[in-house]
């Protein structure tokens, strides 16, 4: 029979656990799952830039007796149809709608875990990358839209020059045309990654642009010295990912880019309200 779990599921339980040279064999194995049928475990050290030694510890951590033994398990799930992604939902509600009490558990989990797997010294420099960008470009494409539409409603209100990337009615290549190097772009990846995802953020590397990545999955390989992943949990209790811990970790970014940027950002948001008072747009306590 199979090994239970699947080895995609196995490289995220135990990712944040690995060191880095294993991350980076686990980052191409999360891109490329067929890769451990179709290699040896010497071509897929090489191509990781790893030892083969840093292989045969990754598989071991995983569970696997060998390469060998995940080389087979991995030819037999492939064999297998594959699940309905939503059947065994279906099945677990009973064609009820869940409980509130259940879903409140699963957002407070996944908040709790989202939080403690956060470094401080990956926070202050994924900070630092908010504030230096001479363009910030907030992409997020699909489900993730309304997270980067959240994120740039929060950044604009502290730093200026934020592009947002779908933007309605307009073509992406000409909007994209004047990234740099000196710019960085704020990627999100909840859920399904599209194809135009991966083409942005590749041609975003091509031209040198540091990249702030929100996930749920793997880290970018090769994603470009002085880019960043930052990871979030986002377990449903239905049929749907839930963004609550990429919102509020977002949240806190855009909170801790106003403290760090100080009365620059203090002075922004006074001008905003006064437009806002200029313009008749702020309405009162006693006028609401």
């Amino acid at each position: 029979m199979p090994a239970d779990p699947p080895l995609p599921q196995r490289l995220l339980e135990h990712y944040n656990a690995m060191p880095r040279g294993e991350r980076r064999l686990a980052d191409l194995l999360l891109e490329d799952v067929r890769a451990v049928i179709d290699s040896s475990a010497t071509a897929l050290a090489t191509r990781a830039g790893v030892s083969k030694a840093t292989a045969a510890r990754l598989f071991k951590r995983l569970g696997y007796p060998s390469f060998k033994a995940a080389q087979r398990a991995l030819r037999e799930q492939q064999a297998e149809p594959a699940p309905d992604r939503y059947g065994p939902t279906l099945g677990r509600l009973g064609g009820e709608r869940p409980e509130l009490g259940q879903h409140l558990q699963a957002e407070v989990r996944n908040l709790v875990a989202t939080i403690e797997q956060q470094r401080s010294d990956e926070l202050g420099q994924a900070v630092r990358l908010l504030a230096r960008a001479q363009k910030l470009w907030v992409v997020g494409f699909g489900d993730n839209y309304s997270l980067a539409h959240f994120a740039r409603s929060q950044l604009i209100k502290v730093r200026s020059d934020i592009r947002m990337i779908p933007l309605g009615g307009f073509s992406v290549p000409e909007e994209f045309a004047s990234i740099s190097e000196s710019d960085v772009m704020l990627a999100f990846a909840i859920g399904r990654r599209t194809r135009s995802l991966r083409n942005i953020v590749a041609s975003a590397m091509q031209a040198g642009t540091r990249l702030l990545y929100l996930t749920d999955g793997p880290a970018l390989a090769r994603s470009g010295e002085g880019s960043l992943t930052l990871k979030v949990r986002s377990t449903g209790t239905a049929m749907f990912d839930s963004p609550t811990a990429a919102v509020s970790l977002m949240a806190y970014l855009c909170a801790a880019l106003g403290a760090h940027l100080g009365e620059a950002a203090v002075q922004r948001l006074r001008r905003i309200d006064a437009i806002h008072e200029d313009w008749g747009e702020l309405a009162h306590p006693l006028e609401a």
